[in-house]
């Protein structure tokens, strides 16, 4: 059986169940901690999960993205203003996706992620959400700019290739439709 990842997709949905679950992890968080560190906490936590699927995705060891997630982490807890942590989250976020996980030198790939900074964090910054479900709508425009990363690089699904969960035909079908597929 072959399964098969969509990151788009994948990116998407997250970023819904993260917009949903925004309002229950900030009441939570906010019996244990009081003022911007709550929802930077929360923002981290989604970062952290993102990370984790990045990771996945690439087949890289998760404990890779492990020094840039500590810094975030006390970043989120060091740093008063919500604005500033999320900027700060969307640099990391870019050093984990292409600094770690799909890291292919290429200058595009800069000026894509800066981009992708720059729509994602430009709302947040200039219009701060002032009530939660106005955080919730910004996270999910979030995770739906964010996919458009691999809109632009990944468009195809991610197959496994380790060669004991395919088959070989299709290991070699897939070669060939590559071969075929070249300009």
């Amino acid at each position: 059986m072959i399964i098969s990842q969509h990151p788009i997709r994948t990116t998407i949905f997250f970023g819904l169940i993260c917009a949903l679950s925004f309002i229950p992890a900030n009441l939570a968080l906010n019996y244990v901690l009081q003022g911007p560190s709550v929802i930077n906490l929360t923002l981290w936590l989604y970062a952290a999960g993102y990370s984790l699927l990045l990771s996945h995705w690439s087949k890289k060891p998760i404990l890779s993205s492990g020094f840039p997630l500590l810094l975030l982490f006390v970043m989120s807890i060091l740093v008063d203003s919500i604005a500033a942590f999320y900027l700060l989250s969307l640099v990391v976020i870019s050093w984990i996706r292409s600094g770690i996980c799909f890291r292919k030198p290429c200058g595009v790939k800069m000026l894509v992620e800066l981009l992708l900074c720059v729509f994602s964090g430009t709302p947040a910054a200039v219009f701060t959400p002032g009530s939660a479900f106005a955080w919730v709508l910004g996270i999910w425009m979030f995770f739906l700019i964010q996919s458009l990363y691999f809109v632009i690089f990944e468009n195809r699904a991610i197959l496994p290739e380790d060669q004991y969960e395919t088959d070989p035909f299709e290991r070699v079908s897939r070669q060939a439709e590559a071969i075929l597929s070249e300009p």
